[in-house]
């Protein structure tokens, strides 16, 4: 039996009084386009902020407004709004949508990750609760591992991003907010470094000389949802492990 695994959206404090949300819900509609909005995000969870366009319907808009069971004409008029304000962006073959800001809503782990959570955090309220010497010292120790942690997955990044940058003569920011929320995706999937190299060595194969699907070797494509399935193109190993958690908005 697989693992049960949890998702969560983070709805910023300011969501409703940002600029860009006051506009939608100030047209006419405006409170369907705003639900619309957040349905869209719930649909993307599981796909690190990306909704896609298989085909079923004559277009994107009519395709979702069936996923989403909502009107195809609010759902068209939601799309082009979002699309107009940068909370939306489409891919040059509109079967690829990202809603921006999204890597940074979404929050995931399984049902083992929860539990160690859990276990970690009564294990640190009883040490606070311990008002004596021992205290201090087992709780640098916790602190310092996480510290080594941080820097470890900082050198993951730079690692993986550095290497996609030798390959295809780009210079992509290892630190930037996207890069790293698909980088942390996937290790916290269980997938390595050596899976990363072996996926950019696969799309460069495959893209490298296609002038139109050249700009396709990024990051966030690159690390998005469909990571395994480039994998194993190139008869990578398909290891998903157990997902964890993310944050914030605008």
């Amino acid at each position: 039996m697989s693992e049960k695994k949890y998702f969560w959206l983070k709805l910023a404090d300011d969501f409703f009084t940002s600029k860009r949300i006051k506009k939608l819900r100030s047209l006419a509609g405006g409170d369907t386009y705003t639900i619309i909005y957040l349905k869209m995000q719930l649909k993307a969870l599981k796909t690190d902020g990306y909704l896609y366009f298989d085909g079923v319907m004559e277009s994107f808009a009519e395709e979702l407004a069936l996923d989403i069971d909502e009107n195809a004409e609010n759902v068209k008029v939601t799309i082009n709004y979002l699309l107009s304000v940068g909370l939306l962006e489409m891919s040059e073959n509109g079967s690829e949508y990202c809603l921006t800001y999204m890597q940074n809503l979404i929050g995931s782990e399984g049902s083992s990750a929860q539990r160690m959570r859990d276990l970690r955090q009564r294990e640190k309220q009883k040490l606070l609760s311990q008002c004596d010497d021992t205290v201090t010292e087992p709780l640098q120790n916790r602190y310092g591992e996480i510290d080594i942690e941080k820097e470890k997955d900082i050198e993951i990044e730079k690692n993986i991003v550095e290497y996609l940058n030798e390959k295809t003569g780009k210079n992509y920011k290892h630190n930037t907010a996207k890069t790293k929320a698909c980088i942390k995706a996937r290790l916290n999937e269980g997938f390595t470094l050596e899976d990363f190299k072996q996926v950019i060595d696969n799309k460069v194969r495959d893209w490298g000389r296609d002038s139109k699907m050249e700009a396709y070797l990024r990051p966030e494509t690159l690390f998005g949802n469909k990571f395994e399935g480039y994998l194993n193109q190139g008869g990578g190993r398909p290891n998903v492990k157990e997902q964890k958690k993310h944050n914030f908005f605008e």
